[in-house]
């Protein structure tokens, strides 16, 4: 319940539930700056339905970068070994394995140190509780893009791109290809397909960079505050 006090971040008294990544982060900025200032915003301010929006937001936000990640790394790990072309040649210097690296995990370190700013804003407990939800919801959605990209990577390697199943599709389409592009399709496959495997391990890395690099500096971030504020409470 509101004190006499106590400081509403909206005019209409209830809190705005965000719609995606920006206005979450927006929220979070507006909640923090007011806890740091010394003002309080009521304990109940942030409602069942506003911290599962918070909760929402980092779940499609994860779900949708793992939908990313599975269509990026089998190609950027593809070109690193060879298999796929880069710049019309599959010759690459290390400058193009970096670059094939970086489309890969460009994305997820990227999406990651953008949400490392929290840091700045982990300070009273509405800010904390909307920041908590927000990573809980980044978390979940994180697992469910791991669990899916491993049974998806495996299913590709041992059934779909697997010698037996090849043959036999090869040979469904026969009247419609030629028997050299058949052969060339099938070397090509078999051996693209440890691809798979190495992306599936690949997007549990960048998904644990994802989670950890902002998580890290949150913590950092809220445990400074709490230095800072105490010592001016003191200084009071």
């Amino acid at each position: 319940m509101a004190k006499k006090n106590d400081v509403l971040p909206t005019s209409q008294g209830a809190p705005h539930k965000p719609k995606g990544m920006i206005d979450a982060l927006s929220e979070i900025q507006q909640y923090g700056s007011i806890e740091k200032r010394g003002s309080n915003i009521p304990d109940d301010f942030l409602t069942i339905g506003g911290k599962f929006s918070f909760f929402g937001v980092g779940f499609h936000s994860a779900v949708m970068s793992g939908v990313i990640s599975i269509f990026l790394t089998p190609l950027s790990i593809g070109v690193f070994d060879r298999y796929i072309p880069i710049f019309g040649s599959y010759d690459i210097n290390i400058i193009d394995k970096i670059f094939s690296m970086f489309i890969a995990v460009g994305f997820t370190l990227g999406y990651g140190i953008f949400l490392a700013q929290l840091r700045k804003h982990n300070t009273g407990s509405i800010t904390k509780s909307a920041i908590n939800n927000l990573m809980g919801g980044i978390v979940a959605g994180s697992v469910v893009k791991i669990v899916f990209s491993f049974l998806l990577f495996h299913i590709l390697y041992f059934i779909v791109f697997a010698p037996p199943f090849l043959v036999k599709m090869l040979l469904k389409i026969g009247p419609f290809m030629k028997k050299d592009t058949k052969l060339m399709l099938f070397d090509f496959f078999v051996d693209f397909r440890a691809v798979f495997l190495t992306s599936a391990y690949f997007i549990l890395f960048t998904t644990l960079l994802l989670i950890g690099i902002p998580s890290f500096y949150i913590w950092r971030g809220g445990k400074k505050s709490k230095e800072i504020m105490d010592n001016e409470a003191r200084w009071k």
